[in-house]
């Protein structure tokens, strides 16, 4: 099965990122494919520059690069919130959001 991950939810409530990685870890062990991360809403806060010391965001990094996943934050809620995403993280459309969904079986949300 090939999963899409939604993160929506703000860096303060230390959820999001977390359970995102607990998913995607345990979907690629059991020999699932990870299609795409993508960073909404406040969820774009997550993955700006310098979140990076973030544990969990740095293991998701780690886990997307080894599987040649995209990470993507929407680039209208960078520019909306004032912020860079990060350096493994780039700036995406919802239009490449909607792209790989046509590869997707199951979309995964994540928001407190």
């Amino acid at each position: 099965m090939r999963f899409s991950l939604f993160i929506q939810d703000s860096p303060e409530s230390g959820a999001a990122v977390a359970s995102a990685l607990g998913f995607a870890t345990a979907a690629v062990a059991t020999g699932h494919v990870l299609r795409q991360v993508f960073f909404h809403g406040e969820g774009v806060r997550s993955a700006r520059a310098g979140a990076e010391q973030d544990h969990d965001l740095r293991a998701l990094v780690a886990l997307a690069r080894q599987q040649g996943v995209p990470l993507l934050a929407c680039s209208t809620w960078l520019e909306r919130l004032g912020v860079v995403a990060a350096g493994a993280v780039q700036a995406g459309s919802l239009g490449q959001w909607c792209d790989a969904l046509d590869d997707t079986d199951r979309v995964v949300s994540f928001r407190a």
